[in-house]
């Protein structure tokens, strides 16, 4: 009987321990909450849905997110908690606590712990600049029923989602004039705190369109965004200015001033101000003229240098001359020097320049001693930096080629007999004169000539140019009574023009054996002659017909 009731009195000892334990583990006066704080872009989505425990699954990107403080609050009391682990909502009491705060560390995590058991309003307060603050007030239970109604977690995590701040940003690019350029290339930078760069990837290449148009969408937070032109329209120089911006606002479209570019420099040379390509006499003065198309920004730039270095075969002839837009340069603003065969003209007073068009001008002859027919090319350069240190080649920017080629007009005159051109007539004298009749030299020679056995003159290197050729003396003959004869001799010069067109002239001369002194084959001479001749017939037959005898009565 001893034995029965011992056992029945640690029975009870172990029931009165277990009911404590039960007790214990359902009635917990405080529990804790953690807030999980991770940063994501909108198009993250999350994959499951909040439980209150620890360890949930959070999109693949987002980031903790440090600096979010938050405020929790109770205003509800739990009085009593059921056997199966449920809270009796009716024996839940309104209270008036003070709020808490909590701001997230390095890990995204504010953690509230000793808190009594109740219901709680929770809400973000304040955050970071750069994320779209959900301020949005929730409710927590501490303890959380599970989602089976049947089990309490006094310890309570949460995982509230905050966005990144995104917005867009749009330019458009003008040239010259207002005109929309498309064809440049950009690339966009984010400056990092430490002041280095960072490139921002962007989902296509950002070239201007034929709107000129650029714009970029779903750029994070941030300021010191900027733009740097990585190519530029054609004809045009790039850019290297900043152009910087922030994104302060989500959905909100930053719209940049527009982004202008100015013209690259032009430079063109021509000779006698128009052509590329020309055949210059020797010893006569032809210019080069050299124009560079100034920019509109053209009082900015640092340096604008035209240079043109002259063959030895040249010879520059005076001082050369600047205009701008055809007016000569005389203040100063442009300095000319000549250096042996280097010209330079470089603008010295940018503020003084005020135009479209710069004239170098270079006046120059070839020289007596170039041999003819030889092309002589020349091309001018550029040099210049503008105020974003854009600058030309290493060597300048070169002008188009142009060519001078010492004239080779050649003549060749052959005499022959009238009657038998097989017939070579040598001992003929022949000048080549210009239209003033002045004697022409070539290479200090006079081209006064005799024609050889076989009846030829051949003069070489003749300058382009209008000339007369005068026969000076006919050549001899003897008649059938062996006597010394001249053959008659052209009254009238022979007009020729050298050019690029007749290069070579040949021409055959005839000499008919007479005393008289007529003009050339073919000219107005002959024919008067001729006319005279049968006027002088015609007359004197009616003289002989009218003149009849006389009968005497």
């Amino acid at each position: 009987m001893k034995k029965i009731f011992s056992l029945f009195l640690i029975c009870m000892l172990a029931f009165s321990t277990l009911s404590n334990m039960i007790v214990s583990a359902e009635s917990r006066s405080t529990g804790t909450l953690t807030i999980h704080k991770f940063e994501q872009s909108k198009d993250l989505k999350t994959t499951t849905e909040g439980n209150g425990k620890e360890g949930q699954t959070v999109p693949e990107g987002a980031k903790p997110l440090e600096g979010v403080t938050f405020e929790i609050k109770r205003i509800e009391s739990f009085e009593k908690i059921s056997n199966d682990g449920t809270v009796i909502k009716e024996k839940a009491k309104p209270v008036k606590d003070a709020a808490m705060t909590k701001v997230t560390n390095t890990e995204g995590e504010a953690v509230f712990t000793n808190l009594p058991l109740g219901r709680y309003e929770v809400k973000a307060i304040k955050g970071p600049e750069h994320i779209e603050l959900d301020m949005t007030t929730f409710i927590v239970d501490i303890p959380m029923t599970s989602t089976n109604g049947k089990e309490l977690n006094y310890d309570v995590h949460i995982y509230p989602k905050n966005e990144t701040k995104r917005g867009s940003v749009e330019f458009v690019k003008k040239g010259e004039g207002g005109k929309v350029l498309k064809d440049a290339e950009f690339h966009l930078f984010k400056k990092n705190k430490d002041g280095t760069s960072t490139q921002v990837k962007t989902p296509s290449s950002l070239v201007t369109g034929e709107d000129g148009k650029i714009r970029v969408d779903s750029l994070e937070y941030g300021d010191y965004y900027y733009f740097i032109e990585h190519k530029a329209p054609t004809d045009y120089l790039t850019s290297k200015e900043e152009r910087p911006f922030s994104i302060k606002e989500s959905g909100k479209v930053v719209k940049l001033d527009d982004i202008k570019n100015y013209k690259e420099p032009t430079i063109t040379k021509s000779i006698n101000n128009g052509s590329k390509v020309a055949g210059i006499n020797k010893e006569t003065d032809y210019t080069y003229d050299i124009k560079t198309l100034l920019p509109e920004d053209i009082q900015s730039y640092k340096k604008y240098v035209v240079t043109d270095i002259l063959d030895d075969r040249l010879e520059i002839e005076g001082q050369p001359i600047v205009m701008v837009d055809g007016k000569k340069v005389e203040d100063g603003s442009v300095k000319v020097v000549v250096e042996g065969q280097k010209v330079t003209a470089t603008i010295e007073d940018f503020s003084k320049i005020n135009g479209k068009e710069l004239h170098l001008q270079i006046t120059a002859q070839i020289k007596g001693d170039t041999q003819a027919g030889i092309e002589i090319p020349n091309v001018a350069s550029l040099d210049f930096t503008n105020k974003d240190d854009v600058s030309s080649e290493k060597d300048g920017k070169p002008s188009n080629e142009v060519v001078v080629t010492p004239t080779v007009g050649n003549i060749k005159i052959e005499k022959v007999d009238g009657k038998d051109k097989t017939l070579k007539l040598e001992g003929a004298k022949f000048q080549l004169q210009d239209k003033k009749g002045n004697v022409i030299k070539v290479n200090g020679k006079e081209m006064n000539d005799i024609t050889d056995a076989n009846g030829i003159i051949t003069w070489n290197e003749i300058p382009y140019g209008e000339y007369q050729i005068v026969e000076t003396e006919a050549p001899k003959y003897k008649d059938k009574d062996g006597a010394v004869e001249h053959y008659q001799k052209l009254r009238d010069p022979i007009d020729i023009t050298i050019d690029e067109k007749h290069q070579k002239i040949e021409l055959q001369v005839e000499n008919n054996k007479s005393g008289w002194i007529i003009p050339a084959t073919g000219g107005m001479g002959t024919i008067l002659f001729t006319v005279t001749g049968l006027l002088l017939m015609m007359t004197a037959a009616l003289i002989f017909f009218r003149k009849k005898p006389v009968k005497n009565s």
